[in-house]
């Protein structure tokens, strides 16, 4: 017989922590940002086009999100002040981007303080939520300060997010615009218009050499539906979060960036395209496709996403296995050989400096240790050595900082390249992705030092483009300051060499300051500058050899 008389056991959740948990999964500026700026492209009109503007304030410390969206009243603020809530549009069928409710603590993973100021059918209402309240609460509900209830007003419907007492160091705008960008092309059909500053935003969009169609199998298409994956093969190479498919569930609704680990191999990096598969939404039950961290990562213990993973992964392979027959095919040419005794060359010259600096890479490293990110014995990868780990696209995992021996030391002839690969360990929780430096089974071996490859990249394209994921210097034979220096085509001409020379040092300079920041993001650019000018005044010295031969 059950005893009334005993209490109830409940679920409950302390309102505080949970909003400053979720807030962690927006530690940068531009994750943040962007949850902001999607509700302003998402939650407007029918027959509006969106506008949103960004304002970056260093001397407020501050950042403002502005739009001409459908705006809120009080019971519209009151679910997006709501931990987890269901989404009203989500609740009549829409299918939209906000699933998880976790957007509101966007603002308190970089700032103290957010203020929404909202207007909707001639009604404006302000409120506002500190970091202090939120910390002090004690589990329950935190009560918002409201600064304007419910006033008249003739302003048009809109929101304006002020993220305000913000706690990074510095607010740089770049970021901000790559990452909007990349976004926006999933955003084509509504026609946006997104200023960060004075910058107008546009859909990013590289130069294609290639594209390719492909559905599903059957079998395939029973899990996944009847999709179509568009894969393009790009002039260049692209930099991290710009390679790979797009994966989204509706239009403009990203949910992934699958690359099935394809970019650390020879011509990963110039893939990309995209995918939409509802698929992914259907069957609320069981294991997530993807997370509420907008990590951009699939589950792969996800039925669905398991499948999609596959399909992707093998027709990404199928590409890239044609783009490396045919420069195996290129390299038959003489020119093609010709060019290759030249990079050779150019790279050995390079890797002799990189070796001068490689102690002061790691030392950067080792100062801008983690805190609890050291690799120990055990820690999150079963026992696995963390020497033989390093940064890579196999697993997640955490980049510690400590001091390392390279795995391929630079001797003083210059014979062998210093490894530039940061070491790390496997952690499931972890925020990197790391790889086995090579011995275990027969994964691939993170590569180490400098390449110098020619390639043609299009005539639109730069002199020359770094390659951070193969660690790679690409000259452009497309360029017409190129073109033009090779003349009738003979690559042992003086005028080519001296150009290759003077291009492929620049490019150096550019990314030994890009690996020095990326140890510290602290840097200034006076800092930046210098390892410039440093770089290019060692490399000019040693390469003077090279002119007197010609």
């Amino acid at each position: 017989m059950t005893n009334t008389n005993q209490p109830q056991l409940v679920v409950r959740t302390h309102v505080g922590r949970d909003l400053l948990q979720t807030a962690q999964l927006f530690r940068t500026l531009e994750a943040a940002v962007w949850e902001y700026v999607v509700n302003g492209l998402e939650y407007v009109e029918p027959g509006v086009k969106p506008t949103v503007t960004v304002a970056l304030d260093p001397h407020r410390r501050a950042v403002t999100i502005s739009d001409n969206g459908r705006g809120m009243d009080q019971q519209d603020l009151q679910r997006f002040f709501t931990m987890h809530g269901e989404n009203a549009d989500r609740k009549i069928g829409k299918r939209g981007r906000g699933k998880f409710g976790t957007g509101k603590s966007a603002a308190f993973g970089i700032a103290k303080r957010l203020r929404v100021s909202t207007v909707k059918n001639g009604r404006r209402n302000v409120v506002e939520l500190v970091l202090d309240a939120i910390r002090t609460s004690e589990g329950q509900e935190i009560p918002l300060s409201w600064i304007v209830r419910d006033a008249a007003t003739d302003l048009a419907n809109g929101t304006v997010i002020a993220i305000e007492d913000l706690l990074l160091q510095r607010l740089q705008p770049d970021p901000v615009i790559k990452y909007v960008e990349r976004q926006l092309a999933y955003w084509r059909a509504i026609e946006p218009t997104v200023y960060v500053g004075s910058h107008l935003c546009e859909p990013w969009q590289p130069s294609i050499a290639a594209t390719h169609e492909v559905h599903p199998s059957e079998q395939q298409a029973s899990a996944i539906g009847d999709v179509k994956l568009t894969i393009h093969v790009a002039q260049a190479p692209l930099s991290e979060g710009l390679y790979g498919i797009a994966v989204t569930t509706a239009p403009g609704v990203l949910v992934a960036i699958e690359s099935a680990g394809i970019e650390a191999k020879e011509f990963g990096s110039y893939l990309f395209g995209d995918v939409e598969v509802p698929a992914l939404e259907t069957g609320e039950e069981g294991l997530a496709a993807y997370d509420l961290s907008r990590s951009l990562k699939l589950n792969p213990s996800n039925p669905v996403a398991s499948v999609l993973i596959g399909f992707i992964g093998s027709h990404l392979e199928l590409v890239r296995k044609g783009l490396v027959e045919e420069q195996r095919q290129r390299r038959q040419e003489l020119q093609f050989r010709k060019l290759e005794v030249a990079a050779a060359s150019i790279a050995k010259l390079l890797n002799e400096d990189l070796g001068s600096v490689a102690d002061r890479l790691a030392d950067i490293t080792a100062m801008r240790r983690r805190t609890g990110t050291v690799a120990t014995a055990g820690s999150g990868g079963g026992g696995t050595d963390p020497d033989r780990w390093a940064e890579g696209d196999q697993e997640s995992g955490l980049l510690d900082s400590a001091k390392r021996q390279p795995t391929t030391a630079a001797t003083p002839a210059g014979r062998e390249a210093p490894d530039l690969a940061r070491p790390g360990h496997p952690d499931a929780d972890g925020t990197d992705r790391v790889a086995p430096r090579g011995g275990m089974d027969d994964k691939p071996r993170p590569r180490g030092g400098l390449q110098v490859r020619y390639d043609h990249l299009g005539a639109d394209a730069d002199r020359s483009v770094y390659d951070e994921t193969t660690k790679s210097i690409l000259i452009n034979l497309d360029h017409p300051m190129v073109v033009a220096a090779q003349g009738l085509g003979d690559v042992e001409d003086v005028a080519f060499r001296r150009l290759s020379y003077e291009i492929s040092f620049g490019q150096y300079a550019l990314a030994i300051s890009q690996e020095f920041l990326k140890r510290d993001p602290d840097l200034t650019a006076d800092d930046i500058l210098y390892e410039v000018r440093d770089a290019m005044r060692r490399i000019t010295r040693k390469a003077a050899h090279l002119y007197q031969a010609d």
